[in-house]
């Protein structure tokens, strides 16, 4: 955390580069230039926000709570945009809208199984590089989903749509996963578009169908997709100069036969996910059998296309090189597109049934639902005392008249692991200088 917040030397050239230009003009490589609007946008909230509400509540207290203020925010937006998305209502009054916010809140998981199908990570810093930037690919395909899907208007949108640009490339050069589910995500909704194109053709010859389906594509697909296609490109090119990717340890032919282990675990090890396939595939059996009406048929080919959409990216996903602490190449944090997606379809195929069973058959779906919810809503138990250690730790440093304090605890203090050797605390101790916790110089160790 203490990296991004100070900033380590290694992070400045990202910091001084919004677009990566630094790797070609000096010749360098440094960790992360495609991903300067995380780096930035975490950098200044941690330099103000916790000074700002120390103006309420001591410097400690500030930090902690400027990390769990941000992990709010950032869910609520999520929640919001996924709601949006589900329901097609911008409004959040409207009982849809409500109702697609309801049932997807207790798949956000921060304990139960946040192993598995986590959105807001632990570490702020991972939820400022994962779970933020795909809040920012959420509302970048918004408008997009609700004119196509819903036939909304948006008529205020034509305000701003001359911004949605420059946010294309702010949204392509944030978090590691964002361009690989941009270029997914248009390549499927293309293909998917041609296909339907296609069909409508009357020409017997293939080229002529192409060419038709092609001409057919919206001006509006070609406005959002195009450039953050372009953007998304360029950003998975600049991530070839990344210092962190250059030392991997395994090939690229190891981490695919790792790769169904992989899936494996992910999926399986933990109830939430079970659960969650198992209510899908109830629901869409109940949608194929009962409601194929236009809605229930167009609903089903976007499980489909949802489904297409998780292998794709799936595939790619051993393309992003070996980490330690994935050795199986998938983590939650890495799937969170598919968690989303898999939210999504819930939402929406739970929302379709309930509209169009009879009051009678809700006697008997509405527990199921309600199960569900419940089995989420129970695992998920609040540990409100995970961040005590740590505290006490920082007191503790806070409190010693040494130079060099003996931390006693077991517990991991601003970092990923224990800190043996005092000088390895240096960068952490300049952080809790920065938040004025601390007014003087000290190192600490383990």
């Amino acid at each position: 955390m203490a990296a991004g917040i100070v900033p380590a030397e290694d992070v400045k050239p990202t910091l001084e580069s919004p677009f990566g230009l630094k790797v070609f003009k000096e010749e360098i490589t440094y960790p992360n230039p495609n991903r300067f609007f995380c780096h930035w946008i975490f950098y200044q909230y941690f330099n103000n926000i916790p000074l700002f509400l120390q103006r309420y509540m001591n410097p400690i207290d500030s930090a902690y709570m400027s990390c769990a203020l941000s992990k709010t925010v950032i869910q609520i937006a999520i929640l919001v945009l996924l709601s949006i998305a589900i329901s097609g209502n911008t409004n959040i009054f409207r009982l849809e809208f409500i109702l697609a916010a309801v049932l997807i809140t207790p798949l956000f998981q921060t304990n139960g199984y946040r192993s598995d199908m986590g959105i807001i990570d632990p570490s702020t810093t991972y939820t400022f590089f994962y779970a933020l930037p795909t809040a920012l690919l959420l509302l970048y395909f918004a408008p997009l989903i609700l004119i196509h899907h819903y036939n909304k208007g948006l008529k205020r949108f034509k305000y701003i749509k001359v911004l949605w640009i420059p946010f294309a490339l702010i949204s392509s050069l944030s978090g590691p996963l964002n361009p690989g589910i941009a270029l997914v995500f248009s390549l499927l909704l293309f293909t998917q578009n041609i296909l339907k194109n296609i069909e409508k053709s009357g020409s017997s010859n293939i080229l002529n169908k192409l060419k038709y389906a092609l001409q057919l594509i919206p001006k509006d697909y070609i406005f959002f997709l195009i450039p953050i296609c372009l953007f998304s490109l360029y950003s998975l090119f600049l991530g070839r100069y990344n210092s962190v990717d250059h030392n991997n340890e395994m090939s690229l032919t190891q981490l695919y036969l790792r790769l169904p282990e992989g899936v494996y675990n992910q999926f399986t090890q933990k109830l939430g996910f079970p659960v969650l396939f198992s209510v899908l595939l109830i629901n869409m059996i109940i949608i194929n059998s009962k409601f194929k009406t236009e809605e229930g048929k167009k609903i089903l080919r976007i499980f489909k296309w949802i489904g297409l959409f998780a292998l794709v990216y799936t595939l790619l996903l051993p393309i992003g090189g070996y980490r330690g602490y994935r050795p199986n190449v998938l983590r939650y944090d890495m799937i969170i597109p598919i968690t989303l997606s898999l939210m999504f379809i819930f939402g929406k195929t739970t929302i379709f049934i309930i509209k169009n069973i009879s009051y009678i058959q809700k006697f008997w779906y509405l527990p199921l639902i309600i199960l569900v919810m419940f089995i989420f809503t129970n695992s998920d138990e609040p540990k409100f005392d995970k961040n005590d250690c740590e505290r006490m730790a920082i007191v503790k440093i806070v409190e010693s008249s040494e130079s060099v304090v003996k931390i006693n605890d077991n517990c991991t203090v601003l970092a990923w692991s224990k800190i043996e050797k005092p000088e390895d605390s240096k960068l952490k101790v300049q952080l809790l200088e920065l938040w004025g916790i601390i007014n003087e110089k000290k190192l600490y160790y383990q």
